[in-house]
């Protein structure tokens, strides 16, 4: 009996040195591994931002180089004097062809003139003029006109017209130029004469002609001047004659024989002529690519130097190290206090 009451006795006593919930020893457990697993994490990334960033720096440095290459090449063709348009040149001929000048002889084919825009220009509102033309030797090329004016887009509604829609056979000076890529948020072209992006591609399937991208230049100069032209412009003319130089109107008095077919330099307009006559202004003949991998290399190399520098900083404090022996000390604090 005596022993009996002592077991039951000392049966209820729960001893402080036990744990009696298993369970929440656990959960306190995981939680602990937490901020451990975080910290690895974060050193990770520590880790690999230096060596990411230095690959993309040198990554920029080749595009830098190749840039520099395309840019000094294209310069090179656009100062050499142009020579006629080969007759096999074919869309994938472009690239090797880029900003060289060229002359086109042949027609305009006005019924099939399309517009790429709205583009602003100087705040107006206008267009970009694109026409096939028909060369002398029956192939087919799209010209890139330049820039014209909302209330000009209408080929009828232009003034100047031996300039703004040249008849006959005529000679253009254009530069060769590769596609631009359609951007991928682009609207769709949903057909008329309209387009939102210049997408050549295109535009050479609903013409039903060449994917081969010319841009004529800018001439402020009077030219392609026949018999019919002048006397559709001939009151045009009058309204402008005061803007003529004493210089340019001597030498129109002066000169005899035949206009030349590319340019006549006895008289010359200005752009602000052009945009009231509805007369397209031409690229202007420079390079329009961007370089801008320099900035791009400097941001890269800045960037793996100063997370080198947090990473060594970091290292050097040790605030992210792992520590066994801190961890156990840590993890017997919570279960003993």
């Amino acid at each position: 009996m005596f022993l009996r009451c002592g077991l039951r006795r000392y049966a209820t006593v729960k001893t402080a040195n036990i744990d009696w919930n298993p369970l929440s020893s656990s959960q306190s457990l995981s939680k602990a591994q937490g901020p451990k697993t975080s910290r690895n994490v974060v050193f990770a990334l520590l880790c690999l931002t230096p060596v990411v960033t230095f690959a993309l720096g040198v990554w920029q440095v080749r595009r830098l180089k190749w840039k520099n290459n395309l840019i000094a090449e294209c310069e090179d063709r656009l100062a050499l004097k142009p020579l006629p348009l080969p007759k096999r040149v074919g869309p994938e001929d472009l690239a090797n062809l880029e900003y060289r000048k060229v002359l086109v002889t042949g027609k305009f084919d006005y019924s099939r003139e399309v517009y790429v825009g709205p583009r602003l220009h100087d705040g107006r509102k206008g267009f970009v003029v694109v026409c096939p033309f028909v060369q002398s030797n029956g192939e087919e090329v799209l010209i890139d006109r330049g820039w014209i004016s909302e209330e000009n887009v209408i080929p009828s509604s232009r003034n100047l017209q031996h300039l703004s829609c040249p008849q006959g056979v005529i000679t253009v000076e254009c530069v060769v130029r590769v596609p631009p890529t359609k951007s991928a948020f682009a609207a769709e072209h949903k057909g008329g004469r309209l387009y939102h992006a210049m997408d050549i591609d295109q535009m050479a399937k609903d013409l039903n002609s060449r994917a081969v991208y010319l841009q004529a230049l800018q001439n402020y100069h009077d030219r392609w001047r026949d018999d019919e032209s002048t006397e559709l412009t001939k009151e045009v003319k009058k309204g402008w004659s005061l803007w003529k130089s004493k210089q340019d109107s001597a030498e129109s008095n002066t000169s005899v024989g035949i206009v030349p077919k590319l340019y006549d330099t006895a008289e010359e307009f200005d752009p602000y002529q052009f945009i009231s006559a509805g007369v397209p202004l031409g690229k202007i003949p420079k390079i329009d690519y961007k370089n801008n991998h320099l900035n791009y290399l400097v941001t890269w190399f800045s960037l793996s130097f100063c997370s080198s520098i947090l990473l060594l900083y970091t290292l050097k404090k040790g605030k992210l190290m792992f520590n066994p022996g801190q961890e156990k000390m840590k993890h017997a604090k919570k279960i003993m206090g």
